[in-house]
């Protein structure tokens, strides 16, 4: 079985960290089979410890072979007369770098030095000094390191107690490898390399990996499968963000951002995700989403190559359309069109060589579709992102489980919904998954949110106008809408005909919500839509916060000892206007938690937001737990991981990390990945041990798995 590094170094202290001497199983300068100490006279850790962790982990994962590395080499610098560079480490692209080695040093042979030099691979340092100056040995040692291979590619690794930093030479140029890191791209600067961050273990690529980068092999698409394909990680941002400029510049020029445009782009994003998933179901069957050199310079439409190429995506979406039916149902490509076809071509060139479905955890996916909702999006629906950690906490609090029906009332991008699916670890049936939105094309996104996750069942539905406040589902799934006469005051389940509302067992939802955003009756069927919520009388009738109508929705729409988590202003919870409504919600559900979240959650400046989680026991058992004078958690979020910055008049999120304040160095996890400066995972850990201590109800919905 492969391991990754991380479970070959954690493998590494196991056997080690109680020991004091250890056997060199790589050579050190000339010499093989050494013993080297791995502990000071305090019987603690030493760099020679982290040296010989970082070699046993790149070489018992299966990284890197043995017979490529060496230790503690000695090379000139410069010219054979120049004083010693002393290389910690050093990793070949050919096995016979010992024998060029001892050549050098015993027979001082210049074309010795000179092939060593060709070869040299990687350059590693080894540093006991928990990051106190990563930029001193960045811009002393390791540029240095470097600029002695004579490789167009090489990298540089600095490994300072447990904390991975990589570098690279490219084309004369050295900046951090992993591109997330290099705040102004191949012209980085010192100061632009984010020598704070370390990079995480996932980084570090394998000698295969390294060897490709400048003998890259060649393709040949039609016969991969989806494990050819590269994962969506931070070392590829640059090239990601770029490919997404590049398919909305071509969309621009064809002028095709618009409905049909959008239409297109998520059709074709969907062709990806089938295509992968079918390979993942049977190996045999290679991937179609690709295009060839010949098929992408094509003269005309009419070109043979282009027409294959156009046969095989036709086909393509001929075998998915069953699967997909929700999101395949109409056509909007028209092959006959050229703007069209070139959409078509832009779209799979960027993504061909990415799997989407093997990166669906990551955040940068996620990225991918705030890149592509942003230019779509529709201002006036007052949309805005809920950002990753904030979705990753609530689902987290609420517990979504098998079996359970869950449903976001203002679905988006379907963010609740899909994170919802991962943290069950795909225990969730798509077929209990339901959202609504009022934006077909927020809709359509979410759409594709959930083919990623799932199966493509999911019940997400657009409903243009007054959405979910007025629509709902029934029991079969089929939208139906409140009959105002019928339903005046939360009067919901009085229907003229044999359909039921459909009642879940989560609600999860971010709706609209302020002062700017109340719901204000303009005519008589506004007026009539709004008089089916039994709160509007406590407003006075004239206007009313939309968070408090979905408040009640959320209610309305549970069944018995259903559950939601709800954001909503921080006013509703505190304020005097709001009193009703909190009375009202006491006397209809069971409180369990209320998370205040500071003013800078969401890129709208001074929203102060809080969550409310409740679940709706049977009005017997609600009057017992108040008569108990049942508990609530409390808790005000101070730290969120984040900060809402402003970059070209666009706000954007940019971690925070969290600090040890002994070293004032970022804090790592066991991946090396650096943490960040967030309250919401110790929130979560203190409500589960919090309900541990509350009522059954609590217990089982909050903190059981399904």
């Amino acid at each position: 079985m492969i391991k990754s590094f991380s479970q070959s170094k954690q493998e590494f202290d196991s056997k080690f960290e109680k020991k004091i001497e250890f056997d060199c199983f790589l050579s050190e300068h000339l010499t093989f089979g050494k013993k080297v100490i791995i502990k000071n006279k305090a019987g603690e850790k030493n760099e020679e410890y982290y040296k010989w962790q970082f070699f046993y982990g790149i070489v018992f994962s299966g990284m890197f072979n043995k017979d490529f590395i060496g230790a503690e080499l000695n090379l000139p610098k410069g010219n054979k007369s120049s004083a010693a560079l002393k290389l910690d480490g050093a990793i070949f692209d050919d096995e016979n770098w010992f024998e060029y080695y001892q050549k050098y040093h015993k027979e001082k042979d210049v074309y010795a030095l000179d092939w060593l030099r060709e070869h040299l691979l990687v350059t590693i340092e080894f540093k006991k000094e928990d990051n106190k100056d990563v930029e001193t040995v960045w811009n002393k040692q390791l540029k240095a390191y470097l600029k002695e291979s004579e490789r167009e590619f090489s990298i540089g690794i600095l490994y300072d107690t447990e904390r991975l930093y990589l570098f690279r030479k490219h084309q004369g140029k050295t900046v951090r490898f992993s591109d997330e890191f290099n705040l102004k791209g191949e012209k980085s600067k010192t100061k632009e390399l984010s020598l704070h961050l370390p990079d995480p273990y996932l980084n570090l690529p394998n000698f295969d990996q390294l060897i490709e980068w400048t003998n890259p092999k060649h393709l040949n698409r039609s016969k991969r499968g989806i494990t050819d394909l590269d994962i969506i990680s931070g070392v590829q941002s640059t090239q990601i963000n770029d490919a997404m400029s590049s398919i909305l510049r071509t969309m621009d020029k064809q002028g095709m951002v618009n409905q049909k445009g959008f239409e297109i782009l998520i059709q074709i994003l969907s062709l990806k995700i089938f295509d992968e998933k079918e390979n993942e179901k049977n190996p045999k069957r290679h991937l179609d989403f690709y295009i060839t050199t010949e098929e992408k310079t094509y003269d005309s439409l009419a070109d043979s190559d282009l027409q294959t190429f156009i046969k095989r995506i036709i086909d393509l979406r001929e075998e998915a359309s069953g699967t997909y039916y929700r999101i395949l149902k109409e056509n909007p490509l028209n092959i006959k069109n050229e703007n069209h076809i070139k959409v078509l071509i832009e779209v799979i060139y960027q993504f061909q060589d990415y799997s989407f479905v093997r990166s669906h955890k990551t955040d940068l996916y996620q990225l991918v579709f705030y890149k592509f909702a942003t230019p779509f999006a529709k201002d006036s629906n007052a949309q805005f992102v809920t950002p990753l950690p904030l979705i990753d906490f609530l689902v987290n609090i609420v517990n979504p489980r098998n079996g359970e029906t869950v449903i976001d009332p203002t679905v988006g991008i379907a963010d609740f919904l899909s994170v919802s699916y991962v943290n069950s670890n795909s225990k969730l049936d798509d077929n209990n998954i339901f959202g609504l939105d009022i934006d077909e094309q927020m809709v359509m996104l979410a759409t594709l949110n959930m083919l990623l996750n799932g199966d493509g069942n999911a019940k997400i539905k657009a409903k243009p106008g007054y959405g979910s406040l007025l629509t709902k589902f029934d029991n079969k799934g089929d939208l139906i809408e409140l009959i105002p006469s019928m339903n005046k005051k939360g009067d919901w389940d009085n229907r003229p005909d044999d359909k039921k509302l459909k009642k879940f067992d989560v609600v999860l939802t971010n709706p609209p919500f302020g002062d700017d955003r109340a719901y204000e009756p303009k005519d008589q069927k506004d007026r009539d839509v709004i008089e089916c919520y039994e709160l509007w009388e406590a407003y006075g009738g004239k206007k009313i916060d939309l968070g408090v109508v979905f408040l009640e929705n959320a209610y309305q729409i549970l069944k018995e000892n259903g559950r939601m988590g709800i954001v909503l202003s921080n006013s509703i919870a505190s304020i005097d206007s709001h009193k009703r409504t909190r009375e009202w919600l006491m006397s209809k559900m069971r409180i369990v938690a209320i998370f205040d979240l500071p003013s800078n959650v969401f890129a709208e400046t001074g929203v102060n937001t809080s969550i409310i989680v409740a679940y709706k026991p049977n009005p017997k058992e609600l009057k017992k737990l108040q008569d108990r004078n049942y508990e609530v958690f409390f808790k005000n979020i101070q730290k969120v991981g984040y900060e809402v910055k402003t970059k070209k008049r666009v706000k954007y999120f940019e971690p925070t990390y969290k600090i040890d304040y002994k070293t004032f160095e970022t804090v790592i996890d066991d991946e090396g990945r650096v943490l960040l400066d967030e309250d919401f995972s110790e929130t979560v850990v203190d409500f589960k041990k919090w309900c541990n201590s509350q009522e059954k109800a609590v217990q089982d919905l909050f903190t059981k798995i399904k």
